[in-house]
């Protein structure tokens, strides 16, 4: 086959996994919003409102387990060779270790109890609970990476139909703890099911196809883990405390009002994320199809976030109808700012894809900082004033304000990877096309500089897939 052959099956490679993700996405986004409203029907608004705030501050407690190790599942395992399994394995100890003690000090200091109240088995929920949810979220990269990205969408499918179904069986028997349980026990069943598909089938599969011939170890790697689990955790401050905040300061009520909006909001982010996943995985493999994949990554992103702002903005209203009119007039102005915000958040996940591409992250970082502190130190302060109406609008302020601020970055690193002086074959250590050679960084002249905090792959502007708020998980 010739190279001009070859290279399209590369770029449908990135479109098609890029919509099998999105797909996944629009499955959770649906059975989710599918969720909440029968849950709006069945429970009251205070009700409804506990269990989101508690499903938010799980999966904020499962998004700062899982250390962002998506991004380096991603990025390592397509070229781990004989490592692979190993190394998946040890993303999931590492993840489940960090989530063990994130739940620790989250019950240690009352939180738990804020929530859910103060029975023996509350520290129980919560932990099991993070746990589950963190290897949810990591198993969708390990699938990602073995070239299974396919399955992701089945697997929230049918996890997302068993959290509807659930519903109705379990809210009947308690109001209470119903709606939650309805959430987390499908999630245990998905974890079960979809790891022993990846151990016992796409693990050995990609170690017996892959051409790789070095082993990618932990410790060469930490500056990589370390700076993106940095990005990580500030992503999931903004996208995941929220309804934790406007439960805690405005009360149950207010919070049902305000997290269907924010749950659009949180969907649309990880939606548009999928696509630089896709970028990510395509790009790892061959840095020369840059020109290609970003164009093809920037085309998809502006189709998405254009055409999701409109429809969302303009039939705001009538989404929330579906929950009940009360919904509906506490929550559709919130919404729409919220939708209004899309663009921006699209422009930072296509900034987040350069940022991967170009190695230099420290701007990323830098800016995810910046919006993170005043974005929550706002909200914290002005909340018993300006309701949820002025967080949403507070969120567009800032989405838009960080946007803006590192487009100048954006093209500059755009400029330098399409430079006639950068690698135009083969990966990106500098190796021959199709040799699959891993090198530890900095081993030996020609191959990549050694990964440090400075320069390691992020999340985008939503945990990715995402952490997201969503009964139907993140992915």
């Amino acid at each position: 086959m010739t190279p001009a052959h070859s290279a399209a099956p590369k770029a449908r490679a990135m479109e098609f996994n890029a919509l099998a993700l999105m797909a996944s996405t629009v499955f959770t986004g649906v059975l989710g919003m599918l969720f909440w409203i029968i849950a709006a029907r069945l429970l009251p608004p205070t009700a409804v409102g506990q269990a989101s705030s508690a499903l938010s501050a799980i999966t904020f407690l499962a998004g700062l387990a899982q250390l962002n190790i998506i991004s380096v599942l991603l990025r390592f395992v397509p070229r781990a060779g004989r490592a692979t399994g190993g190394f998946i394995a040890r993303a999931y100890g590492l993840s489940l270790l960090t989530g063990l003690l994130a739940a620790g000090v989250f019950l240690a200091l009352g939180f738990g109890s804020d929530i859910l109240g103060d029975e023996w088995f509350v520290p129980l929920v919560f932990i099991g609970a993070t746990l589950c949810y963190a290897l949810f979220l990591v198993q969708d990269g390990a699938l990602t990476s073995l070239g299974g990205a396919v399955w992701v969408p089945l697997e929230n499918l049918l996890a997302g139909l068993l959290r509807v179904g659930l519903l109705f069986a379990l809210v009947p028997l308690s109001t209470r703890w119903g709606a939650l349980a309805a959430l987390v026990v499908p999630t245990l069943v998905a974890v079960g099911v979809v790891n022993t598909f990846v151990f016992r089938r796409l693990v050995p599969r990609h170690v017996t196809t892959s051409t790789a011939s070095g082993e990618v170890g932990w410790r060469s790697i930490r500056g990589f883990v370390a700076g993106d689990y940095a990005a990580s955790a500030l992503a999931s401050c903004v996208a995941l405390l929220p309804p934790v905040l406007v439960s805690s300061r405005l009360g149950s009520e207010a919070a049902a009002y305000f997290y269907i909006p924010w749950f659009i909001g949180v969907s649309f982010g990880t939606l548009v994320w999928n696509i630089a996943m896709a970028f990510v995985v395509e790009y790892a493999g061959d840095a020369g199809t840059f020109r290609r994949l970003i164009r093809r990554s920037v085309r998809l992103t502006a189709l998405v976030s254009v055409a999701a702002c409109a429809v969302v903005a303009l039939a705001a209203p009538l989404i929330l109808t579906l929950l009940g009119t009360g919904y509906a007039d506490e929550g559709a102005t919130a919404l729409r700012l919220i939708a209004l915000s899309f663009p921006f958040s699209a422009g930072f996940v296509l900034f987040t894809a350069l940022s991967v591409a170009r190695k230099k992250l420290t701007p990323l970082v830098a800016s995810l900082a910046v919006k993170t502190v005043v974005f929550l130190t706002v909200a914290v302060i002005g909340l018993p004033d300006f309701g949820i109406d002025g967080l949403a609008l507070l969120y567009l302020v800032c989405e838009a304000v960080t946007a803006l601020a590192v487009l100048p970055v954006a093209l500059r690193f755009h400029r330098e990877l399409i430079e006639p002086g950068d690698t135009p074959t083969g990966d990106r250590a500098g190796n021959p096309p199709g040799t699959g050679r891993v090198l530890e960084p900095g081993l030996e002249p020609g191959v990549e500089p050694p990964l440090d905090p400075g320069t390691v792959q992020p999340v985008g502007p939503f945990p990715a897939p995402s952490p997201s708020p969503s009964p139907g998980s993140t992915s």
